[in-house]
């Protein structure tokens, strides 16, 4: 009697009676609550078929042993009757709809490899992670070479603190990608980190990792259970892609030096910068009927206190993390056993992290504004990420405002920000910053054409029309793109966006430097001077 046909685990469906799949195990794990190892539920496996399709085996708790015994990762094995189940459970693992279960009498015999890849790598290019969007269920298999290492960056997880780390690879196209490692995970870099000097063109291998996406960007994670890593292992994968990428155009390898950091900042161009904006005088932004997009060029003229310098912000989204109000006596009885936040666009999330928040006023010599500072841009200006300012003051966080920001008073900035629908509407004028910059080149195409430079420096202080230093071009609300114009959109406000009081609380501020005040009286006189010198010459 012939063989029976062998079924794809692509087509593996429940209508299919008594079928026979021919698969390798790539990974063989034992599934338990996060906290509690020996509380078994089941054992799992990962079936890989000849065309690389993937599949998840689940095996009851009381079959384990029997199988156990007999499943070896890199094997391959036909396996017949058995049962076919929908993919869900405590921890699916893979987006596949379906999933083999695993009965007393299922058969497994274990058959000669049908190809050389034993450990059972799927690579995905990097570029991909770009080009398309992975859902969460998805798995992946990365390898590259460590270009950088971050050091442990603390955040908070059923409130309890935790901490994960931040490994960028580059693959032989040159693209790069970042893994994020969770809690155990971190430490077993620890070691690679403290070796820098005599570590260069580190392979690593990430299998069977989590795609995870932070504000629009994609990274991989270490997985729940069955994840693996391979650091600079000599198999037969790593060895030829060291190869491969030593070959690559450009390779030397005294450039290739590991460094602990802290996660990267984007550099900005100057196209990005000012596409579709609008250059404004502070004192001209409220002028428009209409949402755009704003830059203007101003001095970071006082901080306002009284709301604060950071919030606890849900890890997904950076939106503000709430605590659950609370429901009365009867519900106290009945605390969940984690604790818990609620975020307006997760809904109930469990991981958050302490994030800047911070309200400046901004100055020229037409006028100020109040403008609202995220982390983003406060860690560009001090170059200290929020976590490591709560962690220093702790418990008193509340209660001062760090001497690390105030540095930030009387810096002289570009400032992009949406005026917004909501702006208009509501009279609201405190405007969330995007991007800032303190590059000279932009700076300069901010002023050409728009900004009278010649006396500069006295627009500190106003003066009188007759006299002023600085002349703002009449069309200063063409935008830079004359062919475009800007976008008229309806607002979105963001909860915890812009964060915004209507000023009517008296504000605690942190002052400009004391000249400031000296500098008047001798301004004003210089002033009178020049008034009197124009009228001479009228005469």
């Amino acid at each position: 009697m012939a063989d029976q046909a062998i079924t794809a685990l692509c087509d593996v469906d429940p209508m299919l009676d008594d079928a026979k799949i021919l698969v390798r195990v790539v990974r063989v794990w034992k599934a338990h609550p996060i906290t509690r190892p020996n509380e078994v539920w089941s054992l799992e496996v990962l079936f890989q078929d000849q065309q690389g399709n993937r599949m998840q085996g689940s095996i009851k708790k009381a079959d384990m042993n029997k199988f156990q015994a007999i499943l070896d990762e890199g094997s391959c094995y036909k396996v017949g009757s058995f049962g076919v189940g929908e993919n869900g459970g405590k921890f699916p693992l893979l987006s596949h709809r379906y999933k083999i279960g695993f009965y007393k009498n299922t058969s497994v015999t274990r058959v000669a490899p049908f190809d050389q890849n034993t450990r059972g790598f799927r690579f995905e290019p990097f570029q991909n992670f770009t080009r398309r969007h992975f859902k969460e269920t998805d798995i992946v298999d990365v390898i590259g070479t460590i270009i950088s290492i971050s050091e442990p960056i603390p955040y908070e997880r059923y409130g309890a603190q935790k901490t994960r780390r931040i490994v960028t690879l580059e693959d032989v196209d040159g693209v790069t990608l970042d893994c994020c490692f969770f809690d155990g995970w971190v430490d077993r870099f620890n070691s690679l980190a403290q070796q820098l000097n005599a570590m260069k063109n580190v392979v690593m291998i990430l299998q069977i990792g989590k795609v995870k996406y932070f504000n629009g960007k994609p990274s991989v994670s270490n997985g729940a259970f069955a994840t693996k890593l391979y650091l600079n292992d000599n198999i037969p994968e790593i060895n030829t892609f060291r190869k491969m990428y030593q070959e690559m155009d450009g390779y030397v390898e005294k450039n290739i030096v590991l460094n602990i950091f802290s996660p990267s900042k984007k550099e900005i161009t100057a196209d990005e910068f000012f596409e579709n904006a609008v250059r404004k005088m502070v004192g001209s932004i409220r002028e428009s009927e209409y949402q755009f997009e704003c830059i203007v060029y101003a001095k970071i003229h006082k901080v306002h206190r009284e709301h604060g310098w950071w919030y606890l912000a849900c890890k997904k989204c950076g939106c503000i993390a709430k605590e659950p109000e609370e429901q009365g006596e009867s519900s106290s009885k009945k605390k969940p056993k984690t604790k818990v936040w609620f975020c307006k666009q997760h809904k109930e999330i469990t991981n958050v992290g302490p994030r800047y928040k911070v309200i400046v006023r901004v100055i020229d010599d037409t006028g100020s504004a109040s403008l609202l500072l995220y982390e983003d841009i406060i860690t560009k200006l001090i170059d200290i990420p929020c976590h490591k300012l709560k962690a220093k003051y702790g418990e008193q966080a509340d209660d001062i405002f760090p001497d690390e920001l105030a540095p930030i008073v009387g810096r002289k900035l570009l400032f992009r920000f949406l005026y917004s629908s909501y702006n208009i509407n509501n009279n609201n004028h405190v405007y969330q910053v995007k991007m800032v910059s303190a590059d000279e080149s932009m700076i300069k195409i901010f002023k050409h054409g728009f900004i009278n430079e010649d006396n500069e420096g006295e627009i500190q202080t106003p003066v009188t029309p007759a006299v002023t230093t600085t002349k703002v071009n009449s069309l200063d609300n063409i935008p830079f793109n004359i062919e475009t114009t800007p976008e008229v959109t309806k607002g979105v406000h963001k909860d915890g966006g812009s964060g915004s009081s209507s000023g009517k609380a008296k504000r605690d501020v942190i002052d400009l430097d004391d000249g400031m005040q000296k500098d008047k009286g001798s301004k004003k006189l210089k002033n009178a001077e020049e008034v009197g010198v124009l009228n001479e010459e009228d005469d």
